[in-house]
């Protein structure tokens, strides 16, 4: 079992913490893991040219390609992002969108997905993002097996949570049984 998680964070903070915890439970489980750090790689925005609607493929020259291969080869996903604007960051809205070539491939229908989602501001702002960060995994017919949204406002406050690391480990466990 492979357990990828995508961190969707301009910086190592709350959402990098949590989804570190989740890794660590679905390793405890047995999983292989790998935390792949959108900040890091060179992804470009998808332009909208179409193109991949006929090709199945993306023509932009960059490293999604790469990230698209761990991908389709995981058996589970665990995507974070930081809650801006009730929605998800522009690093996790941009691999969301360069997606677009494979919505519909047969790899992702069913794989297994949890959500992470730490902010500030209110619990009612978060629960506003988690449910635009449900629709990537929704419209692609993965299975959400659970997702965790927390009220965060200083950015290293998760790894003190203890309450909230055992939630994420949980989760972890959960993604990989």
């Amino acid at each position: 079992m492979k357990a990828l998680a995508i961190c969707g964070s301009p910086r190592k903070g709350n959402t990098e913490a949590m989804l570190k915890r989740v890794l660590d439970g679905a390793k405890s489980k047995g999983a292989g893991i790998e935390l792949i750090r959108l900040i890091d790689k060179n992804i470009l925005e998808c332009d909208g040219c179409s193109g991949c609607e006929g090709t199945k493929s993306c023509r932009i020259s960059d490293e999604m390609p790469q990230i698209y291969a761990k991908v389709m080869d995981a058996d589970a996903l665990v995507l974070g992002s930081p809650n801006y604007f009730n929605n998800v960051s522009s690093l996790m809205k941009k691999f969301i969108d360069r997606m677009n070539p494979y919505w519909q491939d047969k790899r992702l229908q069913g794989k297994k997905v949890a959500l992470v989602m730490p902010g500030g501001y209110s619990k009612e702002s978060i629960e506003k993002g988690m449910r635009a960060f449900e629709e990537f995994p929704r419209i692609c017919k993965m299975q959400v097996v659970g997702k965790i949204g927390e009220v965060l406002e200083n950015p290293n406050e998760a790894r003190s949570n203890e309450k909230l690391m055992k939630q994420c480990f949980e989760l972890g466990e959960k993604l990989a049984g």
